[in-house]
């Protein structure tokens, strides 16, 4: 095993190595969940353009804050990405915040980095007097619903979300409360 990496706030020198995990894990992730054309057509150059346009300029994405876990070389071990909240029903309900992403490569699941990376993200919402924060995760994508459920997120809504010509079924976990998310760490 390797030493878990710092989780930082990630820069724009950041983007690509953002890019890499970001395309490796949905190909470990989603076989079966997402169609396969989607998930051969990544494009690491794509993403990096995408992540480089974010952390240039986090005021154009509901104000999103990204945090990395890197290794020495600057590859990315994982990622996480958090705003304000983009669904207006979520931030009504009392979720002001949105986990918009987190991503941890296979090889380095379950050694507390994606626990490390939802806590730097905790703080963050707080930080900004974002009380509360939701996610939204495809509904048959049970290891990362079990993640969600272990860091304490419950369901509170359920939608069918269109792209790409296929529907996919998603499920809403929500956090009343985001300090018990990093009281432990």
């Amino acid at each position: 095993m390797f030493p878990i990496p710092q989780i930082r706030a990630a820069t724009t020198s950041d983007a690509g190595a953002i890019a890499a995990a970001h395309v490796a894990c949905w190909r470990e992730s989603y076989p079966g969940l997402i169609a396969d054309r989607i998930l051969s057509g990544l494009s690491i150059e794509k993403r990096a353009a995408s992540w480089l346009r974010i952390l240039n300029d986090p005021t154009a994405n509901h104000d999103i804050a990204v945090y990395v876990a890197a290794e020495q070389d600057g590859s990315a071990l994982g990622f996480g990405a958090c705003s304000r909240q983009r669904t207006p029903d979520l931030s009504a309900g009392g979720f002001a915040g949105e986990f918009q992403a987190i991503y941890v490569l296979r090889r380095a699941q379950r050694g507390g980095l994606g626990r490390d990376l939802m806590c730097a993200m905790a703080r963050d919402l707080e930080s900004r007097a974002l009380d509360g924060a939701a996610l939204w995760v495809l509904r048959d994508n049970t290891p990362a619903r079990r993640f969600y459920e272990a860091v304490g997120g419950v369901i509170v809504r359920e939608r069918d979300e269109r792209r790409d010509d296929q529907v996919f079924p998603e499920v809403a976990y929500g956090w009343h409360r985001l300090s018990p998310l990093y009281a432990a760490g």
